[in-house]
């Protein structure tokens, strides 16, 4: 199982109880019509995401470079895909460059079984491994033949083998093959291509030194991947530390994440990570300046280059991370924790710090966060 991007790790009939809420909820940043709710306006506190039921959804997602561009995506259990929020790029996939403030279908996709959101593009992967693309095209991460030709619709991404999960960065995409292996397209400038240089590239390319993946996962300018060991991988921008390596010099080429063992799930926001290891445990690393790791050294919060142990996150149901905050259900409830200047925390505040969010229901199993945002998601 993996998390991505942005965003929230996978919940699948097989691995996670179907869940028994009455409505799918979002909070936060409005400004693009994310919250599904026919409004732009912010949310300080849990609201309904209108026409859609948790027990049909399988995941979502919500991608963006900033509350004024988040978009989201629901999969649901028929293998269709709706969503909402900002589409200056067509990244909505409904054939328009229109905002949507409630859910609508995307066009052309059915049979779906993976869903991921980028900055201003989106991927779907089908039940016989083929890739879709659309939104911004302006580095080439819609795998097309050229860069710049946005497409406002789904198409399919050409030179791949078989895949079994997809991802999405800021600028970038990333396809994991049944074989284990992994490639990347788009936005190269700071290594997130893995492949050895900065430049960008418009066709899926191997990501160099990675085999016997068994998941991957993209922030705005960094990648991960999950070992079938159980180790990590990653590449990239490392400005904060979000690489693990002990460093915050980039690399274009994957490097170990530092210390981590029997990692069993990823989860990767904005500039920071958390690792779940089997046993429950979570660990965190990155960007730490609004509190997004829990970790407060007399009050100094500074980015973290190492994998720091998480302890109010053991034994997590769900857990995602954003651009400056992170979410959890952890006992059946819901916690938030890091920035809340847009109301991300759900507590009714823009207080910062970590709060218990207060629902109008329960029967929630999964979360999600927008990649570079202020928006929160749960179903």
């Amino acid at each position: 199982m993996r998390t991505h991007d942005l965003l929230t790790w996978r919940t699948t009939m097989a691995d996670s109880p179907r869940s028994t809420a009455a409505t799918v909820l979002a909070w936060g940043a409005g400004d693009a019509g994310q919250l599904g709710d026919g409004t732009t306006e912010d949310r300080y506190t849990p609201g309904a995401v209108k026409a859609l039921v948790p027990a049909d959804v399988v995941k979502v997602v919500s991608g963006g470079v900033g509350s004024s561009s988040t978009f989201a995506f629901v999969l649901g259990a028929d293998g269709t895909v709706k969503a909402w929020g900002g589409n200056t790029e067509g990244q909505l996939g409904n054939g328009s460059i229109t905002q949507q403030t409630t859910p609508a279908p995307v066009s052309q996709l059915t049979g779906i079984k993976d869903i991921a959101a980028g900055g201003m593009h989106a991927l779907a992967l089908d039940a016989h491994g083929q890739v879709y693309a659309w939104g911004s095209n302006a580095y080439g991460q819609l795998g097309s033949t050229s860069t710049g030709d946005d497409r406002t619709a789904p198409v399919r991404v050409q030179g791949l083998g078989k895949v079994k999960e997809v991802a999405a960065g800021g600028e970038f995409s990333l396809a994991l093959l049944e074989d284990g292996t992994v490639y990347a397209w788009g936005q190269g400038i700071h290594g997130q291509l893995g492949n050895g240089g900065l430049g960008s590239g418009h066709t899926p390319q191997r990501v160099v030194r990675l085999e016997n993946i068994a998941a991957i996962a993209a922030g705005r300018y960094h990648a991960l991947a999950l070992t079938s060991d159980a180790t990590v991988k990653s590449w990239g921008y490392n400005l904060y530390g979000q690489l693990g390596d002990s460093s915050t010099k980039l690399s274009a080429v994957p490097v170990d994440v530092d210390t981590l063992e029997d990692v069993s799930r990823l989860v990767v926001g904005a500039h920071h990570n958390y690792a779940v290891f089997s046993d429950g445990v979570v660990v965190g690393w990155g960007s730490n300046r609004y509190g997004q790791l829990l970790q407060d050294d007399d009050g100094a919060l500074t980015s973290i280059t190492g994998a720091v142990e998480i302890p109010r996150l053991k034994d997590v149901q769900a857990l995602a991370a954003g651009a400056r905050h992170g979410v959890a259900i952890t006992g059946g409830d819901v916690y938030a924790w890091g920035d809340n200047s847009e109301g991300q925390l759900g507590n009714g505040t823009t207080t910062a710090g970590y709060h218990k969010v207060e629902l109008p229901g329960t029967g929630y199993t999964g979360v999600a966060a927008s990649l570079d945002g202020n928006t929160t998601y749960l179903y």
